[in-house]
């Protein structure tokens, strides 16, 4: 009970850690009323959504048309004849893919250009993001049976790491540090947050995804995902297969999104229950074998960002992480200064944040 009570201590400070990052002061535009739109077409089976609805949201943001045009004159999808028309573009693209990167295109450009960090690159990130949401839509077809929302995976598989966005903005340096110290001690970077910066990227992320009215499932998920035990039974099965998801991600090679450590398939929830079809191996890597595939063929046209081939990524085997055990033990350098905590000024990133939806 002890444990128990301190875990939900700890937790319960990280989140107000994060909360205060997001009061900071930040200057960022604010998000146009597209996207809750996007975000909800994104959720519906595709058979459900309108293509009217969804080339009247693109019609009227002439940055999303032309990079949906872009797109469909691109190496991977150009056919004989140059495409001038967003309709034309649905045609060639298909109506899944073409809402799924507008959807990247949507959030990569909404946030701010971020400071030149080494390990962290916003086009690495970005494409980073869109590989781990690839797969986490495809983890959630119905043939998986996991009972989940693919389009609701999509989102979290892309916006499960926008608390590095917000860090690599706010603290530059201090995030910086974290990632250089996990990179040469060989742990995972959410480990060295929480002991540098008292909460993790993951915090931040779902607590700007809880700002924003996101469903509470999608919020969860993100949270969870290094950990998905912790999570609430009912949410368990988003926040395993994005750690499936991203595990795949990683594997892949496109883009880096600050982490070097890489968790093993055969180590994710899903792989360690009976009974699902994930679970069993064969099925497994026939599902990863076809999501690596498709991922190679369309990432450089979709994200600017071609595979790399591994070699420098190193698996863990168990992904339950003690972090102060795992860290403290290994850490040779005196700990990075936590920001100091500041009153949350009436305007910036957090009355951004608050405005959205109100």
């Amino acid at each position: 009970m002890a444990t128990k009570e301190k875990k939900q201590g700890e937790s319960t400070i990280a989140n107000a850690i994060a909360l205060d990052i997001l009061n900071s002061k930040i200057t960022i535009p604010p998000m146009p009323a597209n996207g809750p739109k996007l975000m909800s077409l994104i959720r519906k089976p595709i058979d459900d959504i309108e293509v009217d609805d969804f080339v009247n949201i693109i019609d009227s943001d002439p940055g999303l048309l032309s990079m949906i045009l872009k797109l469909a004159n691109s190496v991977f999808f150009k056919g004989f004849d140059e495409i001038y028309s967003l309709r034309s573009a649905i045609i060639r693209i298909g109506l899944q893919e073409t809402v799924n990167s507008t959807n990247l295109y949507f959030f990569r450009r909404m946030f701010p250009k971020i400071p030149e960090i080494e390990g962290f690159q916003a086009q690495d990130y970005w494409a980073f993001s869109w590989a781990c949401a690839i797969a986490a839509r495809r983890l959630g077809h119905p043939n998986l049976d996991m009972n989940v929302n693919p389009g609701e995976l999509y989102i979290a598989g892309l916006l499960h790491g926008i608390g590095k966005l917000i860090l690599a903005i706010q603290y530059p340096f201090e995030f910086s540090k974290c990632i250089q110290t996990a990179a040469r001690l060989k742990v995972p970077l959410h480990t060295v947050e929480l002991d540098e910066l008292g909460t993790t990227d993951t915090n931040i992320a779902s607590t700007l995804l809880e700002i924003w009215h996101i469903p509470r499932r999608i919020c969860t998920g993100v949270k969870f995902y290094h950990n998905p035990d912790l999570a609430p039974e009912e949410d368990r099965n988003v926040a395993a297969l994005i750690q499936f998801a991203y595990a795949v991600a990683s594997m892949s090679g496109i883009g880096k999104n600050g982490d070097g450590y890489v968790t093993s398939l055969d180590s994710t929830w899903v792989a360690r229950q009976s009974g699902l079809p994930l679970s069993k191996q064969n099925i497994r890597e026939a599902v990863v074998k076809e999501i690596l595939a498709s991922l190679e063929k369309k990432s450089e046209s979709i994200t600017g960002v071609a595979p790399r081939k591994q070699g420098s990524l190193y698996e863990s085997k168990n992904t339950t992480y003690q972090h102060q055990d795992i860290y403290r033990k290994k850490k040779s350098i005196s700990p990075t200064p936590k920001p100091a905590k500041t009153k949350p000024p009436e305007t910036g990133f957090f009355a951004w944040i608050r405005s959205l939806f109100y």
